[in-house]
């Protein structure tokens, strides 16, 4: 018996590639996911500016306190 792993791996990427293609279904749930992703990185994003600017903010006054 002859073995080829990285036939077996084409074969079953290739197979998930067409599966995802030809499913609509599968398709919007991927982009539902993808978009759900992206919105929580940007509002994570977002959330850590905001704690910077307010630590920038404090390190300032601190300062300002000193002299």
């Amino acid at each position: 018996m002859v073995y080829y792993p990285s036939l077996w791996k084409g074969l079953l990427i290739g197979g998930a590639v067409a599966i995802l293609v030809t499913s609509e279904t599968l398709r919007k749930g991927i982009m539902k996911c993808g978009v759900g992703a992206y919105k929580g990185i940007r509002n994570s994003t977002a959330e850590l500016k905001e704690e910077w600017e307010d630590a920038r903010a404090e390190v300032m006054l601190e300062k300002k306190a000193e002299k």
